[in-house]
């Protein structure tokens, strides 16, 4: 039987994912005591009610989450739909310890790219401004779904450096979804 999970992009656009339901969980390692944690975790990951808003229930995990969820963003055999639902879990539990499990994802070139889409979005709420530097570097991925996330996510965060480089990049940008996005993004961006 097929679940069809929706996913908010950081974009702002849903997505669908369709995933067995009898898909085996990812183990993060030996039985311990905080493996009723992980069975939490992978329970809200699986969750398609917890697809839109899930926050208080990752907020009621706490911190005691945060190494599963770490461990699952990094894991490349953790099928895509669950690591970009880790993601943006991860920056919802722990904000200042995901910033560099996102970062490392992002620059991954071999992580999929509605996973490091995910990443770029949850970087830019994890960090603020701090991640710009970051975006930028990414505004020339060639993954056209990372380079839309990150237009977006820079136009949020906003300030001169994002709305420059977004104004650098438009007149580059060949792919049509991309340029939209970088427009969406200098519409975000306070003058």
């Amino acid at each position: 039987m097929l679940c069809a999970v929706l996913l908010a992009s950081s974009g702002g656009l849903a997505r669908m994912h369709t995933t067995p339901t009898s898909e085996p969980p990812i183990t993060t390692g030996a039985p311990s005591p905080g493996s009723d944690v992980q069975a939490q975790v992978l329970a809200l990951l699986e969750d398609p009610r917890n697809a839109a808003s899930p926050e208080a229930e990752w907020k009621r995990l706490g911190p005691a989450a945060v190494p599963v969820l770490s461990e699952l963003v990094m894991n490349p055999s953790a099928p895509p739909y669950r690591r970009t639902r880790a993601v943006s879990s991860l920056a919802l539990v722990d904000p200042t310890g995901a910033a560099m499990p996102l970062q490392k994802v992002l620059e991954d070139a071999k992580a999929p790219a509605e996973v490091r889409a995910s990443a770029a979005g949850a970087l830019g709420l994890c960090l603020g401004l701090d991640a710009i530097p970051t975006l930028i570097s990414r505004l020339e991925d060639r993954e056209s779904e990372v380079r839309e996330a990150v237009a977006v996510a820079l136009g949020r965060l906003g300030g001169k450096e994002a709305r420059q480089a977004l104004e650098d990049r438009l007149p580059l940008e060949e792919r049509a979804l991309v340029r939209e996005a970088l427009q969406r993004g200098l519409t975000l961006v306070e003058p």
